[in-house]
């Protein structure tokens, strides 16, 4: 027959009487009053013995009054008196309902009762193990349920092993498949609990794909997470998987990391943050750069610790070129009037260039783009455009000092761009925005451009940009006219093959054609020679700012709007080439 129990208020508290039917009949009446937290339970002494050693101590030791009740506290079992209520029925002989939830924390209260299969058959701990061996740990959702149930009981369930069974078991599933079951003659006891030791568990069923896990861990705690990751890195599971899972949990509290409000949170915001990156695997490019940017921007925002943003920026170094134009802008959240952290970009870009290059060989070949392997190529290639791209975007902010942005655009050596073009339009931006540099800053800013890896049509335009140092617009003009000069040797030699090969009339037209223009570029030779004295002379100029603006309009209306351009563009292949 069923128990049937009531609670009833009483000068003693919160008590609760259970029965069993059969002893109703003999009318005995309640001998023991058991306190746990706040409740007491009155049941009578023999069934509570027999079950347990502990309870049988603790009754034998205890004081009886005068209608001989004894009086004993049990204020440490686990679960309090949610677990004793169970135990006591199960003493009285009555069917306990086991479920997910409720079995691991009467379980350690069982332990802690030490109602072992040694002193009586049959004892609790015994059909909870296997309960919780063959109904629990078979089951993806109840495992999570049981992990969920640990946390009131954690120190206890973790001194049992418990924790680390479930854990192995979610594990298995996450990696071999979420319905692998596990053969008997497979199994292996631990506390009577069965796990898989050795063998791989074989495979009933898997997952639709490998993230299929990821929302069912992301609902536990911190610290159970942290071990059913440290479970599934030591079972060698893929490590984008694992650093996919814990971006997934952090993405899940990225609210809660981004709130003004405190909330009900039990872990500090910047301890979470750094607890999150520690799972993270070491492996370079493993986990995306994108998460690692706004990781750091989180920091950044949450004052964290500045050895915990420096080793960000660290890890986030060794594969800058993963990174996209979006990523880099990393918010000024402190002080500073700047929009975005300029230095913070500047230390990531070195880091990446001390990780993939050296350094020092870098410096002595400056010169030889050739010194570096192919993969290093691509890899220089890839941060140039991203450091290129980023100049000109930070270039508009009129907060953006001088200093940061020449040490940013000084972060990869002067020689190793294969093209300046993004360089020079990053570095022209700046100085339209900021009318207030001196023309000294500006001549160490144009320092930085090599006018031979300039494009045609962007060497013409840096000649024609008065607002740049005279100095540069006149080299500009100078490798111009160099290249037009090797232009039309090279149109001579071919003209001169034309001429032996084929002495058609045409051939012959484009011969004369190029004579003229051989003869026209010795004229250019001289104006050379008298420019270059003419513009020693406007150095020595008081005005020196005035006079670069007049001589550099003038260097464009004599070179680039004349009637030498215009016969080199009128002669077909002389203009192709130039054009290419």
């Amino acid at each position: 027959m069923s128990t049937f129990y009531s609670r009833e208020n009483s000068n003693l508290g919160l008590i609760i009487f259970l029965y069993n039917c059969r002893k109703c009949k003999t009318c005995l009446e309640s001998d023991v009053l058991i306190e746990v937290k706040g409740f007491s339970f009155c049941l009578h002494k023999f069934p509570l013995i027999y079950h347990s050693p502990v309870l049988k101590k603790l009754i034998t030791e205890s004081s009886c009054d005068e209608i001989r009740l004894c009086t004993c506290a049990l204020h440490d079992i686990p679960n309090g008196a949610s677990s004793f209520e169970f135990v006591a029925k199960f003493c009285y002989g009555e069917k306990i309902e086991l479920t997910s939830s409720n079995v691991v924390p009467l379980l350690c209260a069982a332990y802690y009762l030490d109602m072992t299969e040694d002193y009586m058959r049959g004892n609790l701990i015994s059909q909870l193990e296997i309960f919780l061996s063959e109904r629990i740990l078979s089951n993806w959702e109840d495992t999570i349920v049981a992990l969920h149930s640990c946390e009131p009981v954690l120190h206890y369930a973790e001194k049992l092993d418990i924790i680390s069974a479930c854990l192995q078991s979610l594990a298995y599933k996450a990696l071999y498949g979420k319905s692998y079951y596990l053969h008997p003659q497979q199994q292996m006891h631990w506390n009577g609990i069965g796990y898989m030791d050795e063998a791989p568990p074989k495979l009933v069923g898997s997952g639709s794909s490998l993230d299929w896990w990821f929302h069912d861990i992301s609902s536990l705690s911190l610290h159970l997470f942290k071990r059913f990751i440290g479970a599934l890195d030591s079972m060698g599971h893929d490590p984008v998987v694992i650093s996919n899972a814990v971006i997934y949990y952090a993405d899940k509290y990225h609210t809660k990391l981004n709130s003004n409000s405190t909330g009900n949170w039990p872990i500090d915001q910047r301890m979470l943050l750094e607890e999150i990156v520690s799972l993270l695997p070491v492996q370079k490019g493993v986990t995306s750069t994108k998460f690692l940017f706004s990781v750091l921007n989180t920091s950044i925002m949450l004052n964290a610790n500045v050895k915990f943003i420096q080793s960000l920026e660290k890890r986030i170094g060794t594969q800058l070129d993963e990174s996209t134009m979006e990523d880099l802008f990393v918010p000024n959240l402190g002080y500073a009037k700047e929009v975005y952290d300029a230095n913070c970009i500047q230390r990531i870009i070195e880091q990446f260039v001390k990780e993939n290059f050296n350094v020092t060989e870098i410096a002595c070949n400056s010169a030889n783009k050739e010194c570096l392997t192919e993969a290093d190529s691509k890899l220089l290639a890839a941060l140039v455009k991203l450091l290129d791209g980023y100049l000109l975007n930070v270039a508009d902010d009129r907060n953006l000092n001088f200093q940061q942005f020449l040490s940013l655009a000084h972060a990869i050596p002067m020689g190793l761009r294969h093209c300046d073009d993004d360089l020079y339009h990053a570095i022209n931006s700046y100085i339209e925005c900021h009318p207030q540099l001196s023309d000294q800053q500006k001549e160490r800013l144009c320092q930085l451009i090599d006018i031979q890896s300039l494009s045609e049509d962007v060497c013409r335009e840096v000649v024609q940009n008065e607002k740049l140092p005279l100095r540069v617009m006149v080299k500009a003009l100078f490798f111009e006219m160099h290249h037009l000069k090797s232009s039309l040797i090279e149109l001579e030699s071919d003209n001169r093959i034309q001429m032996v090969v084929g002495p058609e009339t045409e051939n012959v037209m484009e011969s004369v054609e190029g004579r003229d223009l051989m003869v026209r570029c010795v004229q250019l030779k001289k104006e050379c020679a008298e420019l270059k004295k003419e513009i020693k002379r406007i150095k020595k100029a008081k005005n020196v700012k005035k006079t670069s603006i007049t001589w550099g309009s003038f260097f464009v209306k004599r070179f680039f709007s004349g009637r030498v351009i215009k016969a080199l563009l009128a002669a077909p292949k002389v203009g192709n080439r130039i054009a290419n």
